[in-house]
């Protein structure tokens, strides 16, 4: 859900505009979820907002996850480029007068909005977050504890990516110095800001499960205690793939050459199938998204990346979802629902799991990798589904998801396909002309009265203390990153 209430403005009203041949109702449901931080280039951290809507030109569009509140706008310096910060766009302010957000919203804008804090004083304010789990009873202690070792878990991946990184030069390549590198956070991170990370995803958690507990989606299904990825053998693999990922990754970055950011497959080779914008190394990352290796590695990365908060951040997305669910339900028809751009399918099986069984669930991506990771993520997850229905006296059979490979902005799909459309994680890394005619696509498909969830970066404005640096995650090959900042 990408913060990006202006580009359904920019990108999608003007597609939709209703007419005599399609008139349609339907949500469109955004999120902010990235930030990048401003103390160093290229450190990163996700937050969630709740729920904002506003009728607009026939339709409902629906705010779910943002930053920042509506508040005065602070003075703007000028850019080390010398242009003048207020002549850069901040959608993520300019339009909060147009939208009704949530509580949330003011929370993550002025979340240390004065200035970012010392170690001491992030550190001081953990114990707070922890005693509101304490208070809730043994399954938000469960909660608390389960999530605290996965940050922990994932946090040492970083430390040991980056520790592998820093040998690797040294012994390898004979880099003595290695870039000046002298702390074992990554990136000579601060310390500071490694402390607000940890406090960040604590407060993730901490939303994260006042949803669950108001009842608005399930308890995440991989907490059980004999879920596969809670595995030492798990554990270690995975572990042993990043730290291996890592210094391909940041080796790729500290050289910055054009063979770099390129990947094997051509369009040659396979003609119009994968876009020139998509044959790039993303991330700089093995293979961008063209290998078994990448898709393996992938959800280690990522919530590495985030601290082991990716799953809860995304999992505001489930909110619209299951909304809509329960109308459908009590139309007596199954649900149908199209994930774009899915990945390894990880997020389709917290959706799959908090959706009525029936629901009839298409997951499309361009990967063929990643579409084979999907399709072994649904497998395991409808047989862990359909053992805990057995084991409460409801034995049943769940069809396996329909998996597709397709771009986002050619959808082989009837208009009105879909009661709902989902993208998580996409828009970011889309030409501007291409993040138009992929969120068009969404709304040809989505059927009227459904919803379309977008899932994604915050731009500028959404939290202002940290917009002079959210565009540096585009230094790690991310080459439409700064822009989509701005629309």
């Amino acid at each position: 859900i990408l913060d990006r209430r202006q580009l359904l403005l920019d990108c999608c009203f003007l597609p939709f505009t209703p007419n005599k041949k399609n008139m349609r109702s339907f949500t469109i449901a955004l999120s902010v979820l990235f930030v990048a931080q401003p103390t160093l280039v290229n450190a990163f951290s996700w937050h969630q907002g709740r729920v904002g809507s506003l009728a607009r030109g026939g339709r409902t569009v629906l705010r779910i996850a943002t930053t920042e509140g509506n508040v005065a706008k602070p003075e703007k310096p000028t850019s080390s480029s010398g242009v003048s910060e207020s002549s850069i766009p901040e959608p993520g302010a300019d339009e909060n007068d147009i939208f009704q957000c949530d509580e949330s919203v003011d929370f993550w804008r002025n979340f240390q909005r004065a200035g970012l804090e010392s170690t001491e004083q992030n550190l001081r304010a953990v114990p707070a977050v922890a005693s509101s789990f304490v208070g809730k009873g043994p399954n938000a202690i469960s909660y608390w504890v389960r999530h605290v070792g996965r940050s922990a878990y994932f946090a040492g991946n970083a430390v040991l990516g980056n520790i592998g990184f820093d040998l690797h030069e040294r012994l390898v390549n004979g880099d003595k110095n290695n870039g000046a590198q002298s702390s074992i956070l990554p990136i000579n991170m601060q310390s500071s800001t490694a402390s607000r990370l940890v406090l960040e995803a604590l407060l993730c958690y901490e939303q994260d499960y006042k949803e669950i507990e108001a009842g608005t989606y399930r308890e995440p299904w991989d907490m059980q205690l004999n879920h596969r990825q809670s595995s030492p053998i798990n554990f270690l693999t995975q572990t042993g793939r990043f730290v291996e990922e890592a210094v391909g990754t940041l080796g790729r970055r500290k050289r910055g050459k054009e063979e770099d950011k390129q990947i094997w497959i051509s369009n040659d080779a396979t003609p119009g199938l994968y876009p020139d914008y998509y044959r790039n190394a993303f991330h700089y990352q093995t293979d961008g998204w063209m290998s078994k290796k990448s898709a393996d590695v992938y959800e280690t990365s990522t919530e590495t990346l985030f601290l082991g908060r990716q799953d809860a951040m995304q999992r505001i997305s489930l909110k619209p979802l299951v909304e809509l669910s329960k109308k459908l339900k009590a139309e007596g028809r199954p649900m149908r629902v199209l994930e774009v751009a899915c990945g390894t399918g990880r997020f389709m099986t917290f959706v799959r799991d908090n959706l009525p069984l029936d629901t009839e669930y298409t997951a499309l991506d361009l990967s063929p990798y990643y579409l084979d990771a999907a399709r072994e993520n649904d497998k395991y997850w409808r047989r862990t589904r359909k053992s805990a229905e057995k084991g409460n006296g409801v034995p049943m059979e769940i069809s396996p998801a329909k998996i597709v490979q397709a771009q986002a902005e050619n959808l082989p799909f009837a208009s009105e396909s879909f009661d709902a459309v989902v993208c998580v994680y996409l828009f970011h890394e889309l030409p501007r002309d291409v993040r138009a005619t992929a969120a068009s696509e969404m709304a040809r498909v989505v059927a009227p009265g459904g919803t379309v969830v977008l899932t994604d970066s915050i731009q500028r404005g959404d939290r202002p203390v940290l917009d002079s640096a959210i565009g540096n995650f585009g230094n790690f090959n991310e080459p439409y990153y700064v822009d989509y900042t701005q629309d």
